[in-house]
């Protein structure tokens, strides 16, 4: 369906946005992999109002082509949830976490002409499985769990004691996240990643802890000893909860912990593990860290990209919401790109973000944005979805979440059709007096005269937008958008004002200022142009 306010068309149609899918599609946890010219992303699947929280759907596909990294097509579902026995031996119990049944973060790799996922189920007891198919697309079959080799099994030791054949032997004997009421982190089978090189078969996985065993080549699935130690699980980070704890506390700007979600790409002959930190200053987001030989020893490098971003603003501290994040890299022409999640209301979604090489080899610590894939500013002169905004700040600043701006999903005739059937579309709600949202950037090009902003509000209550260049309150006020008493109640409406004179590329920010309560929720928004003007008018 085609977008206009007010004559000015939709822009995210033609250029990539965060989030990069639909905004009613929550794929977090996205691995990125390159099979001939298109980019696929697996992911896990949050459903929108269902009641359980996280990973609650099938696992589904996007794709893209390498050429055209704004357009994502859906491939639809390639694994069901009950195509796992372990699933449907549990899943008639009540699971609001998805901590129980839900398929967390998976990954996929090719090897000759076939597609092996990887996945593990909540936090069970019950392994990695392994699935199998012939497209990237799918559909994939199960094949059954990660294993130890039988030879390492006790004599008379079942193999199947909760139903799953293959995968009670493995990683500390099957033992789930808590022994005895205490934490069994240490080789905890959490968030699989994969590596093939030299025809050597590696998973990379952890949960406070992060390990690597390789995996015997021949059916994609049996854990081999390291030659070196003769063990079978390599240990690439070692951690307790209480460091975790002290990283998290200690307001020290550098320090951060691995928490989960490790992904690895070998890049220039060495290897790149990024992975879901978190640490001081408000840090959550993707790490990395290198080594030259995939069972390590790994050097931690630095931040790739930290939600909200906690360690780039000053004073340091996030501006958006913060939460667990995870994604892969992924190269096409001559870029890498980060691909992470970002956390909203209704589920956590994914996002992108272009990187630049550092001098140490590894990569900067990029920014996060509005714009997805793309390295340069949005083009102001469009409608843009108000939920690309990733600034979200109350007005106690920062640091409170008092009566955040909230991105949350609306039925409206213009979105997309979700999981329910209906036609939803993300909005920015919560739109209390002193609330900011921000977009970053948009471009005005090189026009110096004023134009006209627009927004599409359904007002609760009359007032103003303020809207501000550069910083929120502090930058540069071009214009005040007045919400009438007539407004209020009367389903989406359009408001306008002039503009200073702006040019260039800016954050936008709009400050919410209504007479009393919110001022409505708010859905797009972006610029007109005046007609171009001579040189010598310009005073």
């Amino acid at each position: 369906m085609a977008i206009t306010i007010g004559d000015t068309p939709l822009g995210s149609g033609e250029r990539s946005v965060n989030p990069f899918l639909p905004s009613n599609e929550f794929i977090p946890d996205g691995e990125p992999r390159v099979f001939g010219d298109r980019v696929y992303l697996y992911g896990s699947h949050d459903i929108a109002g269902a009641r359980t929280r996280m990973c609650a759907g099938d696992y589904v596909c996007y794709s893209a082509a390498l050429d055209n990294l704004a357009r994502w097509r859906n491939d639809g579902v390639i694994f069901r949830r009950l195509q796992d026995p372990y699933v449907r031996s549990v899943a008639h119990k009540r699971d609001p976490l998805g901590t129980v049944s839900g398929l967390f973060a998976p990954d996929v790799i090719r090897i000759d002409d076939t597609y092996f996922l990887y996945y593990g189920v909540g936090m069970s007891r019950s392994g990695f499985g392994v699935a199998a198919a012939t497209s990237p697309t799918g559909p994939f079959e199960y094949v059954g769990r990660v294993r130890y080799p039988e030879a390492d099994k006790p004599p008379g030791w079942r193999d199947d004691q909760d139903g799953v054949e293959d995968g009670d032997w493995a990683f500390g004997k099957g033992a789930g996240p808590f022994h005895r009421g205490r934490p069994s982190l240490s080789e905890y089978p959490y968030d699989p990643a994969l590596l093939s090189h030299d025809g050597r078969l590696f998973l990379y996985f952890g949960l406070v802890n992060c390990s690597v065993v390789e995996l015997d080549p021949a059916d994609k699935r049996t854990v081999v000893r390291n030659m070196t130690t003769g063990e079978y699980v390599t240990p690439i980070f070692r951690s307790t909860l209480a460091r975790h704890a002290r990283a998290l506390t200690s307001g020290r700007r550098r320090e951060t912990a691995f928490i989960n979600g490790p992904s690895i790409r070998e890049i220039d002959g060495r290897f790149w593990l990024s992975y879901y930190a978190a640490g001081g200053g408000g840090f959550m987001g993707m790490y990395h860290a290198v080594a030259d030989d995939p069972l390590g020893p790994f050097q931690e490098v630095g931040p790739l990209v930290s939600l909200g971003n906690a360690w780039k603003n000053t004073p340091p501290g996030p501006t958006d919401r913060v939460g667990n994040t995870h994604g892969g890299m992924f190269q096409a022409n001559g870029t890498w790109y980060q691909v992470y999640h970002r956390q909203t209301a209704d589920g956590r979604q994914a996002c992108a973000v272009p990187l630049e090489r550092a001098p140490h080899g590894g990569f900067a610590h990029a920014e996060y944005t509005s714009m997805g894939f793309d390295s340069s500013a949005l083009d102001a002169f469009r409608v843009w979805p108000a939920y690309i905004a990733c600034h979200l700040v109350g007005p106690r600043g920062p640091r409170r979440r008092f009566r955040r701006p909230s991105i949350v999903l609306r039925e409206d005739p213009r979105g997309t059709v979700d999981e329910s059937g209906r036609r939803t579309l993300q909005v920015v709600s919560r739109t209390y007096r002193g609330g900011t949202v921000g977009f970053k950037y948009l471009d005005f090009g090189a026009a110096r005269g004023g134009h006209t902003v627009l927004a599409e509000l359904d007002a609760r209550n009359s007032g103003r937008l303020q809207v501000y260049v550069d910083a929120p309150h502090t930058g540069t006020l071009i214009a005040t958008l007045p919400v009438p008493a007539s407004a209020v109640g009367a389903g989406w409406r359009t408001v306008e004002a002039e503009t200073a004179a702006v040019a260039g590329s800016h954050a936008v920010f709009i400050v919410f200022q209504p007479d009393h309560g919110q001022i409505g929720d708010l859905s797009f928004f972006g610029f007109r142009q005046k007609k171009a003007v001579s040189p010598a008018s310009w005073g």
